[in-house]
């Protein structure tokens, strides 16, 4: 192995995407901590529009949806996560690969932000 300072570009990305996306979520917390924090937020409505940046294959997106009023995206950087989250997302829920999100949002909502 080289000792020589490689690029982020030489990552293969696709192992993280292996790794994570059998499991239920990408990240910290649990539904109860989402809730939890989603209770500290006023003034969400149904003409809400919320982004969940980093939404993985959507587990928290998912808890999100059940508890806060208006629309909710999933936004993540891998494909792979965002083609896990609309085979497993109802409907109601969209997903999109992030350098495609060109929609506005009112409100962002990121795990590791809690």
């Amino acid at each position: 192995m080289s000792n020589e300072n490689k690029s982020i570009h030489e990552f293969d990305f696709n192992l993280i995407c292996e790794y994570y996306s059998n499991l239920e979520r990408q990240g910290p917390g649990s539904p109860e901590v989402t809730v939890k924090a989603l209770s500290f937020i006023d003034n969400l409505t149904d003409e809400s529009r919320i982004a969940d940046i980093g939404c993985g294959t959507g587990g928290q997106t998912m808890v999100l949806a059940q508890n806060a009023p208006g629309e909710i995206t999933g936004i993540d950087l891998f494909p792979a996560f965002i083609d896990l989250f609309k085979t497993n997302a109802p409907e109601s829920l969209s997903a999109r690969v992030c350098p495609q999100a060109s929609v506005s949002f009112g409100f962002f909502w990121n795990v590791l932000a809690v």
